[in-house]
């Protein structure tokens, strides 16, 4: 018992020190979006008109939620003095200037941003705690420890933004329906997978991924009894239908009870939702895209799009561990490698990869729309890496017969060599800090090749631009006219920032 809490403590803190130090050092483009449909929603809710806290069709319903208690929390009288609905971030910023609350809407994206990382370091806690059960501690533990320090991973789960919580969300949803399914059935692991479904899809419309995916592993333990027994029984059919549409009735529910707007229009919210998922899939965005050297007219895209930027923005430890997790299989006879791991590898593995041909469908791309893919794969590498480093120090120590020694060399020597991995891993985000979104993969020639390749940068540097400016005598009567209309340069200028584009 002692094990699982420390490893519980340790976990916690890895998650929360990176993402939960100087949330106000810079702001990313969508995040004043976000502030804005928070604020909308915040005075949807305390005035009653619930059809209004439908603000975009992600939805980002619990990113709305949280900035919601950032309100509470930091401005709790903005809906007495903005009654109202508002449709663009210069508006709400200007209408706060115009009262003087110029520091506000920093003050409002921290705190924001404090709930986002809260949330998160929750989920993820769990999500370690399901983890444990279904692949061991120590491969938990590393493997949660890695995606802990995760440069990609760190920066978006920091920010008023919906893809950090979508993907911690259906991890856990994941996890817990993975130890129902082979852990013991208990309703409890059913319960707990579809909560954090039904939260996943309150974020973000890609996790209704979860229900096919979900169908597809209770087929597959159909097909694994009628395989044992070479006969297929109602009971046993139903035995592996019935979770799969309790989940989805719970989830359902969820979604409808933490959605003010499925109060009252469900028909149209839900429509809103699909509808514009699918046109974002079919036509993509309305911007040309830069990848691999090449640009691309908004509607076209390149399959290898999500492969490479997976390989550009994951981590050397990563990338080794998930090659060790492929050799651990080749061997996996030779080896103490445990069917229970197998099998949740083989799961996560076709989880991440299903995933990524279903988000390369789509027409729409960035880098972070792959994020919920990035935890299942590093806790692969986190197996792979536990399993290769205990059983070539078990091999070394009877080809060394080392004979009474050997317990304690296999144990100081895998807790030395995953020490340094982890290490390792660290130095990405020490290295970025708090800029963790600018690291790419040094294998794959780092920030210095990454402009050849993709798109690069969401802000940073302007805050460091800003800063600077207000340096300077009378900063507040000074004029500029940065890239990003609002937020990233704006937020942290005293003096006045032109919104009109170039």
């Amino acid at each position: 018992m002692w094990p699982i809490i420390l490893g519980l403590l340790l976990i916690t803190i890895a998650l929360w020190l990176p993402r939960g130090l100087e949330l106000n050092r810079f702001v990313t483009p969508d995040e004043s979006k976000w502030l804005t449909r928070s604020a909308n929603f915040y005075v949807a809710l305390a005035k009653g008109d619930f059809a209004d806290t439908y603000q975009k069709e992600h939805p980002g319903v619990t990113v709305m939620w949280a900035e919601t208690a950032g309100f509470l929390w930091r401005f709790p009288g903005y809906v007495t003095e903005r009654p109202g609905q508002l449709d663009r971030p210069q508006k709400f910023k200007r209408f706060l200037e115009h009262r003087g609350y110029d520091d506000v809407p920093m003050l409002l994206l921290e705190a924001g941003r404090t709930f986002i990382v809260l949330g998160n370091v929750i989920v993820l806690t769990l999500a370690f705690l399901a983890a444990i059960k279904l692949i061991g501690l120590l491969p938990s533990l590393v493997g949660f420890l890695l995606i802990a320090f995760d440069p990609f991973s760190l920066g978006l789960s920091r920010l008023l933004h919906p893809d950090a919580l979508l993907s911690a969300m259906m991890l856990l949803s994941l996890l817990s329906y993975m130890n129902f399914l082979y852990r013991g059935r208990h309703f409890y692991y059913l319960t707990i997978a579809a909560v954090a479904a039904g939260l996943a899809w309150l974020t973000k419309s890609p996790s209704f991924f979860l229900i096919p995916f979900f169908s597809l592993l209770s087929l597959v333990e159909i097909g694994r009894s009628w395989w044992e027994k070479r006969q297929l029984s109602l009971r046993d059919t139903w035995k592996n239908i019935w979770p799969i549409l309790a989940w989805a009735g719970i989830a359902a529910l969820v979604f409808v009870l933490m959605w003010p707007a499925m109060w009252v229009d469900p028909l149209g919210s839900l429509q809103n939702v699909f509808g514009e998922a699918v046109t974002y899939a079919a036509e993509g965005h309305y911007t040309t895209t830069f990848f691999n050297g090449q640009i691309f007219e908004a509607g076209n895209s390149d399959w290898r799009f999500y492969p490479v930027n997976y390989l550009w923005r994951t981590t050397p430890p990563v990338l080794i561990g998930l090659l060790l997790a492929g050799i651990a299989f080749a061997f996996r006879r030779r080896l103490l490698f445990p069917k229970e791991q197998q099998r949740a590898t083989l799961v996560l593995l076709l989880f991440a990869l299903l995933y990524m041909v279903f988000m390369t469908l789509g027409t729409k791309k960035f880098d972070r729309y792959l994020l919920p893919i990035f935890a299942p794969l590093t806790l692969v590498a986190g197996i792979g890496w536990v399993v290769i480093v205990k059983d070539a120090l078990r091999w070394a120590t009877i080809r060394w017969d080392m004979g009474s020694k050997a317990s304690n060399f296999t144990r100081l020597g895998t807790t030395a060599i995953l020490t340094l991995v982890l290490l390792i891993q660290l130095a990405g985000p020490v290295h970025t800090f708090p800029y963790y979104l600018s690291y790419y993969n040094p294998l794959m020639g780092g920030i210095r090749k990454a402009p050849e390749v993709m798109m690069i940068g969401w802000g940073e540097g302007l805050d460091q631009a800003a800063r600077y400016l207000n340096s300077k005598p009378d900063a507040q009567g000074l004029e500029v006219q940065s890239w990003y209309p609002d937020g990233p340069f704006s937020y942290i200028f005293d003096g006045k920032t032109i919104y009109e584009n170039f």
